[in-house]
């Protein structure tokens, strides 16, 4: 399979866990679940700003839609991390991973599912995807 099949199903895996989270958070509270939700499309282009638009391998990026909307946003050069665009791309994820936790953590075969998409999408980026890439800077790469 190639990398870029690994690239797209990793990221519709964590499509399919923050729908999950939207789903669970919904009967309680029907306006927390749209704030997660839009929440979420914020996090995800602060990763796309901060992380995707300094990749050099944007234009040929496995994750076929990140790449295709960092090159389309923004023209920012490759270069090293800076210590304010990694903590933008953790609190995206903890917001992505943690909010939902609350709500999760009552339906322990949701909880797992939820850990499930995410550990497989992590898994196929940390083995496949990130071994494919060729961007120096990444965090990711080291050791890869």
């Amino acid at each position: 399979m190639s990398i870029r099949f690994h690239g797209v199903v990793s990221m519709g895996l964590v499509g399919l866990a923050i729908l999950l989270a939207v789903v669970v958070v919904l009967p309680s509270s029907p306006v927390l679940s749209v704030v997660y939700l839009v929440g979420c499309m914020v996090a995800l282009l602060g990763i796309v700003y901060a992380y995707c638009a300094k990749c050099p391998c944007r234009v040929h990026c496995a994750h076929l839609v990140f790449g295709k909307l960092a090159s389309a946003l923004t023209d920012r050069q490759s270069g090293p991390y800076t210590p304010a665009e990694i903590a933008v791309v953790g609190l995206a994820l903890l917001w992505l991973l943690g909010l939902p936790q609350i709500w999760l953590w009552r339906s322990l075969g949701v909880f797992i599912a939820f850990w499930v998409l995410s550990a497989v999408a992590v898994f196929q980026i940390r083995l496949v995807v990130c071994r494919g890439c060729e961007n120096v800077y990444c965090p990711m790469r080291a050791g890869g």
